[in-house]
């Protein structure tokens, strides 16, 4: 489990290091004032239609990451009573696969609404707001843009569809999946 909880350190880390180097860039771009991690609501297709948009100085931006910790085989693991398969996966675009008729719609309404922090409580002048970005629910398939968030998010998320009674998930962003096997 050790290994499990480093491999996602490693996977946050990696980003947010994209994340604060391409900031410094686009900072250095932009005239004037700019902003990191701004919150934007009315966005259709996100979950309580809200958005973290990465970068703002004229227009928003969103920093995409296409770099990822490669590992192979496929980690299985069992979290919390959860029998887990775990690919490869990018910290700004995770899949989680599973019956999500089982969520508990208030539990991940309330690690929804602490994670992407919609009263502001922990908002600051950093570069790095330790939030999530967005999350979109489909019938089997919950993405989440973990942001500058920090792994408990991740972890956190996992205890939620514990909680749920999810029997099993598959963790992992697609592209880079297939890419790999």
């Amino acid at each position: 489990m050790d290994d499990v909880q480093e491999l996602v350190r490693n996977i946050r880390e990696k980003y947010v290091d994209h994340f604060v180097s391409t900031v410094g860039e686009l900072a250095a771009k932009s005239r004037g004032s700019h902003a990191t991690e701004v919150k934007f609501s009315n966005v259709d297709s996100f979950y309580r239609n809200f958005i973290a948009v990465d970068f703002v100085a004229n227009d928003p931006q969103f920093i995409n990451s296409d770099t990822y910790l490669k590992f192979s085989p496929d980690i299985h693991a069992g979290i919390g009573g959860v029998d887990v398969i775990i690919s490869p996966f990018r910290w700004d675009e995770v899949h989680f696969k599973f019956d999500t008729k089982k969520l508990d719609g208030d539990l991940f309404d309330e690690w929804f609404r602490s994670w992407f922090d919609i009263d502001g409580e922990r908002e600051t002048m950093e570069i790095v707001g330790n939030i999530i970005h967005s999350a979109q629910l489909l019938d089997g398939q919950l993405t989440i843009d973990f942001g500058t968030a920090e792994v408990d998010a991740f972890w956190h998320l996992l205890q939620i569809l514990s909680r749920s009674r999810v029997g099993s998930l598959a963790v992992g962003t697609d592209e880079i999946a297939q890419r790999l096997n």
